[in-house]
């Protein structure tokens, strides 16, 4: 059964626009989210029973720094398998054996409240394993393209049915040309920011979509590719699908197969261009991809929008919930 997209989830974002109008600011909400919504953190946990090998001990350090030098949305948790508490844990450990080497199991950020199941994979921690988490070609593609400016990236995933996928590709295509050419940025008097602001810009305010093709045999988007078809239930993997991308790497919500059409792909490109709620950033729907990039340089000294009060902190919990 395929999921075009919920209904529920475009009038939730049709009556939290109209219900925020008052509050909201004039900056677009692609150009807010660039500025001021860190990327939500993924958790990976990493299983072993007793002291590591070199290898492992390595890809751990890999790992490690990548979380807290190389702007990566991730932390880190060593697990000793002795101490296991939590059962899918300890069903997973058992699943694993009789490999001696650690298990690393890699969990979507909490907020992401839609995913039906928080665990993305569960694999052995290897070299291979850690490169797959960390890079990948579009998702370096899509940080580098929303850091330049652009209101938002489609990754398009085809199902391989050349007849299937050349119709939503198009039909993508032709919406985000048309939505490219008839939406507009506001003035720097609608956002009430001087004008300097706008015209020194080294991030040009602008609308501007492109798309991205994901390959479904490409082993270095496997990652990308689990954490994309868990992202929300019923996304059907024999039809193609579109995924808008904005911000930080933050995920709108899936399109599928005939829902990849004119209504729902310009929903979500006025929802992007759109006027920020200023609301709290997991108020809004979404969830974030996990990418390394370091977002804060990128878009230092090009600030348009200001900064909220910030939010007290809640405390964060590390027990996983049953699966599906």
């Amino acid at each position: 059964m395929q999921k075009p997209i919920s209904i529920f989830v475009l009038a939730a974002i049709a009556l939290g626009a109209a219900a925020t109008v008052a509050l909201a600011c004039q900056v677009p909400v692609f150009r807010y989210a660039l500025e001021r919504w860190p990327a939500d953190k993924y958790e990976v946990l990493v299983l072993s029973s007793g002291p590591l090998n070199e290898a492992a001990q390595a890809s751990l350090q890999r790992l490690q720094t990548a979380g807290a030098e190389d702007g990566a949305n991730f932390e880190v948790q060593t697990v000793d398998a002795a101490t296991i508490e939590d059962e899918r844990l300890r069903e997973m450990w058992q699943q694993h054996q009789p490999h001696e080497s650690p298990l690393m199991v890699v969990l979507y950020p909490r907020t992401a409240e839609q995913v039906t199941d928080r665990v993305i994979e569960a694999v052995e921690l290897t070299y291979e394993a850690v490169d797959r988490l960390l890079h990948s070609p579009v998702r370096k593609e899509v940080a580098q393209r929303l850091s330049s400016g652009q209101s938002a990236v489609w990754i398009f995933v085809p199902c391989g049915d050349v007849g299937k996928d050349s119709r939503a590709l198009l039909a993508l295509k032709q919406r985000i040309a048309a939505n490219q050419e008839t939406l507009t940025v506001p003035t720097a008097e609608e956002m009430d920011i001087e004008p300097a602001r706008l015209t020194n810009n080294r991030i040009p305010l602008r609308i501007e979509f492109s798309i991205v093709t994901l390959d479904r045999q490409d082993p270095q988007e496997a990652f990308l590719l689990a954490a994309l078809a868990g992202s929300e239930a019923e996304l059907s993997q024999t039809e193609p699908q579109a995924f808008p991308v904005f911000g930080r790497g933050r995920v709108l919500y899936g399109l599928v197969g005939r829902g990849i059409m004119p209504v729902t792909i310009d929903t979500a490109c006025k929802f992007m261009a759109g006027p920020c709620s200023c609301q709290v950033k997991n108020m809004n729907p979404g969830f974030d991809l996990l990418l390394s990039h370091g977002w804060d340089d990128a878009v230092a000294g090009s600030m348009i929008s200001d900064a909220l009060p910030a939010e007290s902190a809640e405390p964060v919990l590390l027990t996983i919930p049953p699966g599906r």
